[in-house]
């Protein structure tokens, strides 16, 4: 995926105060986390500190072609408005069947009451017009995988830092 001019000054900018990192080798991708009606919430718990982890469905990466999150990865959050809001870096990658995914990682996703029940129906509900385009009858039968990063960038677009 190809980094927007705005995108690749925001990732420049934040090369600039990480003299140790240089982007040769590095994934980079630029995204707005879940959906237009919660990406803004959601930068807000990154921003906070309070949602350190993120999942999705193997069968969608393989679906779209795409590669499974690695550590060392970084991923430049968009606000809903589409502008750079932070850059988080994944520090750790496991997959679970989504029957078996741990209360831990509800905690870690920072939603809601923090409850596997609530995380369950969440992911369940947001997951669910997708299933058959993934080759999955049902929720149960998916393979989580759950990206725990750290907030690495933040600045604010609109401050004239990028």
């Amino acid at each position: 995926m190809q980094l927007t001019p705005e995108q690749e000054r925001y990732w420049r900018a934040y090369l600039a105060v990480s003299p140790e990192l240089h982007d040769e080798g590095r994934s980079v991708v630029a995204g707005a986390p879940g959906n237009d009606e919660i990406a803004d919430r959601l930068i807000d718990l990154y921003l906070t500190g309070r949602k350190t982890a993120g999942s999705g469905l193997v069968e969608d990466y393989l679906a779209a072609g795409d590669p499974l999150p690695q550590a060392g990865d970084h991923w430049i959050a968009l606000d809903t408005r589409g502008r750079p809001r932070c850059i988080l870096r994944t520090t750790r990658v496991e997959t679970h069947r989504f029957l078996d995914v741990p209360e831990r990682i509800a905690v870690a996703e920072g939603e809601g009451d923090l409850s596997l029940e609530y995380w369950r129906s969440g992911h369940a509900r947001f997951f669910a017009t997708h299933l058959e385009d993934w080759g999955l009858s049902r929720i149960e039968d998916a393979t989580v995988v759950t990206e725990f990063f750290e907030l690495v960038y933040r600045a604010d677009p609109d401050d004239g830092t990028t």
